[in-house]
């Protein structure tokens, strides 16, 4: 399902904080050094932290609402009171995050 009206527009989502990002991997590399373990691939600790900032801020964004979306439809097809049972809030989770990767694919 596509965002309703009421939401911001993908380009609204702010984007991860890149600088402090980077200042962690930095403080982390500096820690790991420290300590003679093995040293991070600064650049794909970097790209999996960015992109896992843009998932979380999707999520917080789309969650809420994909989640109703998928709840009305599923009670709209096997009635009221369905979401009620673990298998159906397992359905309901299952569902939603599906559509939310869908649209978060989408949008890369």
């Amino acid at each position: 399902m596509l965002p309703t009206n009421e939401e911001p527009a993908a380009a609204a989502i702010a984007g991860p904080d890149r600088g402090a990002i980077f200042s962690a991997i930095l403080k982390r590399q500096t820690l790991r050094c420290e300590a003679r373990l093995p040293l991070l691939d600064i650049r794909a600790e970097y790209e999996r932290a960015v992109e896992q900032a843009r998932w979380q801020a999707h999520v917080e964004t789309y969650g809420e609402s994909i989640r109703a979306q998928v709840l009305a439809e599923l009670r709209a097809k096997n009635g009221p009171r369905f979401g009620g049972s673990v298998g159906g809030l397992w359905m309901v989770r299952l569902l939603t995050e599906k559509r939310l990767r869908e649209m978060f694919a989408g949008r890369a």
